[in-house]
């Protein structure tokens, strides 16, 4: 899996990125990747594949009730060999340990729908340079979207923008619809759907991360939408009297992170406050 560095792409998420609109900061943000089986993604197959072995031959602490079905696999609409959910401190008697043994099959890499191997890729090129790996992901942590659903939901977000925005606004779609064209032509979308693992969720007021899939054209492209409190205004429209706070923004090739403020109080962020600029 590799990065495509697009300039139609570029140019978007230089428009789109930190818009203030709807009584917040704004950032909606594209990249694309190949989708080919390089070394890369053999070892996160090999990963997955050994995540979920030792989930079926470990014991959970204590299984919900009601749970005699397994759940269904969002991919292939069939029951995944997966056991029940936890209920921390629940009452209810524990599975019997023959339904986890160490003697349960293993899972083997080539099992792994491909789908999911490519949607780790792109979250681990996104956010692993600062140590999140996401190998402990199921296929149940994705939601299949209908493509007018998710361009609606965008649309609306869009639709409030400033003017300045307006040329990204006009070009978004047909920018996307060019790499992975659309649902008639075998574009899948899906949305990443695990709260607990998002690594924007504790920093964001809301995030989305969606992903347009085209199999025959091997093409993955990523949609980042997630909106940030502004902090440099005040409720009267003003700046905050702090002079120094937006001063000095640190740019790399792919992502703009606020420089850190010293006098932020450290309880007040999230447990990974250097990759939010906190």
């Amino acid at each position: 899996m590799k990065y495509i560095p697009l300039p139609s792409f570029e140019a978007i998420n230089s428009l789109l990125y930190g818009v203030e609109a709807h009584g917040c900061l704004i950032t909606i943000r594209l990249e694309a990747f190949t989708c080919r089986h390089t070394r890369e993604e053999r070892q996160i197959a090999a990963n997955l594949a050994q995540y979920q072995t030792d989930v079926q031959r470990t014991p959970p602490l204590s299984p919900s009730p009601g749970t005699n079905a397994a759940p269904m696999s969002m991919f292939t609409g069939e029951a995944s060999c997966v056991p029940p959910p936890l209920v921390l401190g629940s009452s209810v008697d524990a599975a019997p340990l023959s339904f986890y043994t160490a003697n349960a099959p293993t899972i083997s890499p080539d099992d792994i729908d491909e789908r999911l191997i490519y949607f780790v890729a792109a979250l681990n090129s996104m956010y692993g340079k600062d140590g999140y790996d996401f190998s402990v992901l199921t296929e149940n942590d994705f939601i299949a979207h209908n493509e007018a659903t998710v361009r609606n939901e965008i649309q609306l977000t869009m639709q409030s923008f400033p003017e300045s925005c307006q040329p990204a606004v006009r070009n978004f779609w047909a920018a996307i619809h060019e790499q992975v064209l659309d649902a008639s032509q075998g574009c899948e979308v899906y949305e990443f759907s695990c709260p607990s693992c998002d690594p924007r969720a504790e920093t964001s007021i809301f995030s989305h991360h969606y992903f347009f899939y085209n199999k025959t054209r091997k093409i993955l492209v990523t949609l980042l939408e997630y909106a940030e409190g502004n902090r440099y205004r005040g409720d009267d429209g003003y700046s905050a009297a702090r002079e120094d706070w937006g001063v000095g923004y640190e740019t790399d090739e792919r992502t703009q992170l606020y420089a850190s403020d010293p006098e932020v109080d450290d309880e007040s962020v999230g447990k990974n406050r250097w990759f939010y600029g906190y």
